[in-house]
């Protein structure tokens, strides 16, 4: 079975103070669940400063303990003011084997082997490509990761993460070069996309445009894997030039697991709903995320942690105390990144588990 955990610091300070009690709270969190570090399957560090951050955050012991998985680091400010927090994805199976580095790691879990990968270009890399161009090159590269194992993006790939900076300007080039790859698989609107965040985010290096994150997995048979939909309250995302599925539902040893893609507040249509009012915003975006578990036979209440992207930095009290009062036990992170069409206020992510019986 997998974990998740939302890790924010209990103090506030500077950056090293921050860490530090990251690392208690990673321990703590690890002795009381019964698990060790060898669990830990997947991190994404979330940093408010990553260019002057990321060479502390890669000295402290922190990052010498995040290393027994792999890890995405990703400049998102958090909104309640701190510097750093982490998303961990962690296995109750206790003989996971792992192998690679924290950027492109294999782990087998049982009969099934996980493939995730974090694209981060280099100042040398990046230099001159257009944001199309850097988005064909992520894929390239884990596509190439999948050709070593004998798998392919069609079959194999079932999540990405796209982080991209001056989302405003740069997103279309996103979304034509992931369209041309999936050209060049065969994914189409009549087989399937894959479940997808592309979202403002940015690299520690300024030249980068676009960053990737890809999960993949083999050992599922077709039947494990659903897409799911609810078509009276979301339309198709390629009525409007987009691809990707609104959420992927994947069986795995007695446990659905529903990952739902980066949803807003939009219609059946594919028209903003409620424009300027993030409450509003808010409550519809969460109508389509129930819809969307109901159509993989789960509720919200199955959800396991909600990542709450906000456009605007002002908004963050409305919605926090909305989340509050509707949500209160569920985990949350709320970041600053702008979404892909201005109107869009805010825009929620998460995963949600339901045993099967």
């Amino acid at each position: 079975m997998l974990i998740f955990k939302i890790i924010t610091p209990c103090l506030g300070g500077g950056l090293e103070e921050q860490l530090n009690s990251l690392s208690v709270q990673l321990v703590d969190m690890l002795k009381n669940d019964k698990l060790a570090l060898s669990q830990l399957l997947v991190t994404r560090i979330y940093l408010s400063d990553a260019a002057n951050q990321l060479e502390v955050l890669h000295q402290h012991p922190l990052w010498q303990q995040l290393t027994a998985g792999a890890i995405s680091v990703i400049e998102q400010p958090l909104l309640s003011g701190e510097k750093v927090a982490l998303h961990c994805v962690l296995t109750t199976d206790s003989k996971v084997k792992k192998i690679g580095t924290p950027e492109r790691m294999k782990m087998g879990i049982g009969s099934l082997k996980m493939l995730f990968q974090s694209v981060r270009f280099t100042e040398s890399e990046a230099r001159n490509l257009s944001s199309e161009e850097q988005t064909i090159e992520t894929f390239r590269r884990h596509q190439h990761f999948l050709k070593e194992e004998g798998l392919t993006l069609e079959a194999n790939c079932h999540r990405t993460w796209f982080y991209v900076r001056d989302v405003d300007r740069n997103y279309q080039g996103v979304v034509v070069g992931r369209n041309k790859v999936f050209a060049e698989e065969g994914l189409t609107g009549d087989t399937h996309y894959i479940a997808s965040t592309g979202i403002g985010g940015y690299p520690a290096d300024a030249e980068a445009i676009v960053c990737a994150d890809f999960l993949s997995v083999d050992g599922l048979q077709r039947k494990d894997v659903r897409y799911l939909q609810a078509l009276e309250y979301l339309n198709p995302t390629r009525e409007y030039g987009v691809a990707f599925e609104r959420a992927t539902s994947l069986d795995v040893n007695g446990q659905r697991y529903l990952m739902l893609s980066g949803t807003a507040s939009i219609d059946n249509k594919g028209k903003v709903v409620y424009e300027g009012d993030v409450r509003a915003q808010t409550e519809r975006l969460f109508l389509n995320i129930e819809k969307l578990l109901n159509n993989g036979e789960a509720s919200l209440s199955n959800l396991e942690y909600a990542i709450v992207y906000l456009r605007d930095i002002s908004d963050y009290s409305v919605v926090a105390a909305y989340l509050k009062e509707k949500y209160p036990h569920l985990p949350v992170l709320i970041v600053e990144a702008r979404v892909c069409r201005p109107g869009w206020l805010i825009e929620v992510e998460g995963v949600a588990r339901l045993e099967l019986s």
